[in-house]
């Protein structure tokens, strides 16, 4: 061709066809990804929360077998109570907070926050380590040693019987079985605010069929407005009623974070923060994903 030789390869006749991007589904085993035990559960408390009788009503350390002045790993106490038969070790409390009502009921009044206190859900009651029964001294008396003492103990902190943890070691998160719409009522600690991997307590339970591995979302509080366009067709007698009869547009809050129940008790529960795009804050509504 035009004078300058060229090799030309034929190798049989091929049907060419065009290739274009495709989209491929395929079935996702879980909607929620599993999560390792390990990964998470050192953010876990060990606390409960019980009702007062069954504090009340719980076994007390009376006394230090020896001069030591603190509790702790490898000491021996005495304890008095009702110990059930067959039962040989305990978890060591103290009692803490009590929680009230519905959590505790926000009312917001010309900007001001208002509570109100109902009925009593529970004593939250914190651990402080685990002992077992070495020798019965009388029929409502045992010897203990402290197997583990993570603070001090004292005389007058109560045994409860040690609960076997139901979580396996790989946790398949679930979305609960009925529609869920509780608030965050309080942190561990003094905190503020809780982050990624804090726990918190909301005031959803066992009552509410909520259920150990539930995931739920986190809102925050929306807000209330005054609609301009709508006051600015009243007469001036209309406005005053609408502002003192509170007469607010409320705007939804926003997801900001999700949250795994790990402890579950007859109307409250423990979770822990997995994910968040800002710190939750006391009261942001827990509702299903």
């Amino acid at each position: 061709m035009g004078g300058t030789p060229r090799v030309f390869v034929q190798r049989g006749d091929r049907e060419v066809s065009r290739v274009s991007p495709q989209i491929r589904e395929l079935e996702l085993q879980s909607a929620i990804p599993a999560i390792p035990l390990e990964s998470i559960e050192n953010s876990f408390s060990r606390n409960r929360i019980i009702t007062a009788a069954e504090y009340d009503a719980a076994p007390y350390i009376v006394a230090n077998d020896g001069d030591n002045l603190i509790i702790g790993t490898g000491d021996q106490v005495f304890a008095r109570g009702s110990f059930l038969i067959g039962t040989t070790s305990f978890e060591i409390y103290r009692a803490g907070r009590t929680y009230y009502g519905d959590g505790v009921k926000r009312k917001r009044v010309f900007g001001l926050i208002s509570t109100t206190e109902e009925e009593v859900l529970g004593t939250e009651v914190e651990y402080l380590g685990f002992a077992s029964i070495t020798e019965n001294v009388a029929p409502d008396m045992r010897k203990l040693l402290i197997n583990n003492g993570t603070k001090e103990i004292r005389v007058g902190d109560r045994l409860l019987t040690r609960k076997v943890s139901t979580i396996d070691a790989t946790i398949f998160p679930t979305e609960p079985t009925a529609e869920m719409s509780g608030q965050i009522i309080a942190f561990m600690g003094e905190e503020n605010l809780a982050s990624q991997l804090d726990t918190v307590v909301i005031n959803l339970g066992l009552a509410d069929d909520l259920a150990i591995g539930d995931i739920l979302s986190i809102k925050n509080e929306g807000s209330s407005m005054t609609d301009e366009a709508e006051r600015s067709k009243m007469s001036f007698r209309e406005r005053m009623r609408s502002l003192f009869n509170q007469d607010n547009l409320v705007i939804p809050g926003n997801d900001i974070g999700t949250l795994l129940v790990y402890k579950t008790f007859d109307q409250l529960s423990y979770a822990v923060i997995l994910t968040g795009t800002e710190p939750a804050e006391l009261y942001d509504q827990v509702v299903s994903p």
